[in-house]
C-alpha cells in the first residue's frame, strides 16, 4: 500500500492471506486470523446470570468460536493459542488491574494428553497474578459429560490459599455453569470481591 509497508501472511486457521495495510496497524497486536475469519466471531459482550451468579461473556458457543476451541483443545492445535483473547487481553489487564486470576483447573489426564494446559497457554498475555490453592477434589473431565454429571462439579472444587481481596474467575467456555459455581463458592469466603468471565457460553445448557 501507499505510504507504508504491506506485510502477507496467511490466517492460522483457514490459510487465506491477509495484510496490513494500515500504518497504524503496525501498532497493534497481530490477529492470527483474517479479516474473514475474524467477522465470523461475532462479540455479544453481555452478562449473564446463573443462580445469582453474574457470568461477563462474550461469545456465543457456537459456529467459528466452537471449532477453533475444538481444534485448540481436542486436535491439540497449540498454535491456535492467541486467537480467543485477540483484542480481549487489554481489556482484561485493564479492567481488573489489581485482580488475581483464577483460572478453571484442568484435569492432568488433559494436561498430559495435550502436553500443555490450555487454559494459562490462552491466558498468557493476561498480566494479573496467578492465584495458587484451587483445586478440585476429585480430578474429572468436563468433556462429553451429561448435565446430571456437571451438576456435581459444584461441590468439587476446594481452595486452600491465603485469603484475597480481589478475584477474577476465568474459563474458556460456560455450559450449565456449575464449574464456574463451584469455584465461586469455594472463594467466596476466602474473598472480598469476586469477578466471573467465561469467554463463551452454551445458551441452551444454562439454569437460570
Amino acid at each position: 500500500s501507499e505510504g507504508g509497508q504491506q506485510t502477507d501472511m496467511r490466517c492460522i486457521f483457514c490459510g487465506r492471506e491477509k495484510q496490513k495495510e494500515s500504518p497504524v496497524s503496525f501498532f497493534l497486536e497481530e490477529d492470527p486470523l483474517c479479516t474473514e475469519c475474524r467477522k465470523q466471531l461475532k462479540r455479544h459482550k453481555r452478562v449473564v446470570t446463573v443462580e445469582g451468579m453474574k457470568v461477563l461473556t462474550f461469545y456465543d458457543y457456537e459456529g467459528l468460536y466452537r471449532s477453533l476451541l475444538i481444534q485448540y483443545k481436542e486436535c491439540y492445535d497449540e498454535a491456535l493459542k492467541d486467537v480467543f483473547l485477540y483484542e480481549l487481553n487489554d481489556f482484561i489487564n485493564f479492567r481488573y488491574c489489581g485482580y488475581s486470576l483464577a483460572l478453571v483447573p484442568g484435569s492432568r489426564k488433559k494436561r498430559e494428553e495435550r502436553g500443555f494446559d490450555h487454559l494459562e497457554l490462552m491466558c498468557r498475555k493476561i498480566r494479573l497474578k496467578r492465584l495458587e490453592g484451587l483445586r478440585m477434589k476429585e480430578e474429572q473431565i468436563q468433556e462429553g459429560r451429561s448435565a446430571a454429571q456437571r451438576e456435581k462439579m459444584k461441590d468439587n472444587y476446594i481452595y486452600e490459599g491465603k485469603r484475597m481481596n480481589r478475584v477474577l474467575i476465568l474459563d474458556d467456555v460456560m455450559t450449565t455453569g456449575s464449574t464456574l459455581l463451584g469455584i465461586y463458592r469455594a472463594l467466596e469466603n476466602k474473598a472480598d470481591h469476586i469477578r466471573v468471565l467465561s469467554l463463551a457460553y452454551k445458551s441452551k445448557g444454562l439454569h437460570y
